[in-house]
């Protein structure tokens, strides 16, 4: 258990330090962040944070360790489809770095299907008010992002977070994929963050920015159940669930959620308001 957890701070040291440093930012230089309240529930969500993060670090380690005889025989069956997927870019004659990029974004593109279909499962009936409620009943900052119910994260890490990781490692090129993880921690804290990215149309046109899912937190309800990707728009342009977050050259930039106190923070995570 001691050395999962100092592997996780190894692995994700830099996710871990760009989240306090955009946290910083925005304590030092909005002055929402010194209202009392606020100053409550960021304390709220930083516990949730160690809470659910080293937990899931310890089952995913524990399950790649036990799944490793089942992927070592699947790798070895599926080595043929590998060769004619060409998921190792290198097999082509690309650069090493240049196939090792290409196969991350496969990777994380995977991921958002994944993660797409999970996210709009979590905003039905059955799942939004007893778990996924307590994710965005909160105004949206860089802490949001790993704020989500315990019992969430276990459904989070069967629905996405094994599928994507045994699917890398049975066909991808092998190695630690423990990265995957570590990148989509960064990407959740990317997103959640409570900035405002001026439009760069290409970039904005494919790739979620906090702007994108700042609108899937509005309280507008013209904006709910919108925008459910975390990474790429692909999913959510396909599905017909997007909204773009610039209009004629304005940026949308809706009010999320609300300011709550420890206790009603507190109150939140065991079921009672």
């Amino acid at each position: 258990m001691v050395q999962t957890l100092i592997d996780v701070w190894q692995q994700w040291r830099l996710d871990f330090a760009f989240l306090l440093a955009i946290w910083f930012c925005q304590v030092l230089f909005n002055y929402r962040f010194r209202n009392n309240r606020v100053k409550s529930q960021t304390i709220f969500n930083l516990f949730l944070l160690v809470a659910n993060v080293y937990p899931m670090a310890w089952l995913m380690s524990w399950v790649g360790r036990a799944t490793e005889p089942f992927v070592a025989k699947l790798r070895s069956t599926v080595r043929p489809v590998r060769l004619a997927v060409r998921i190792d870019f290198s097999a082509l004659g690309i650069p090493k770095y240049v196939s090792e990029i290409c196969v991350a974004i496969l990777a994380v593109i995977l991921f958002d299907f994944f993660q797409y279909w999970s996210h709009r499962l979590q905003h039905t009936r059955m799942l939004y008010r007893p778990l996924h409620q307590f994710h965005h009943n909160v105004r949206m900052t860089v802490l949001v992002g790993y704020r989500h119910h315990p019992l969430e994260n276990i459904y989070i890490y069967f629905l996405i977070s094994l599928p994507t990781t045994l699917l890398y490692r049975i066909v991808g090129p092998g190695g630690n994929y423990m990265w995957i993880q570590a990148s989509l921690l960064f990407i959740a804290i990317f997103t959640h963050a409570d900035i405002s990215i001026p439009e760069i149309p290409i970039i904005s046109a494919v790739m979620i920015l906090p702007n994108h899912h700042r609108i899937h937190h509005s309280a507008l309800e013209g904006h709910w159940d919108k925008n459910f990707g975390n990474f790429t728009t692909i999913w959510d342009r396909l599905f017909g669930t997007y909204v773009h977050p610039y209009r004629n050259g304005e940026t949308i930039y809706p009010d999320t959620g609300n300011v709550r106190s420890f206790a009603s923070n507190a109150k939140g995570l065991l079921w009672l308001n």
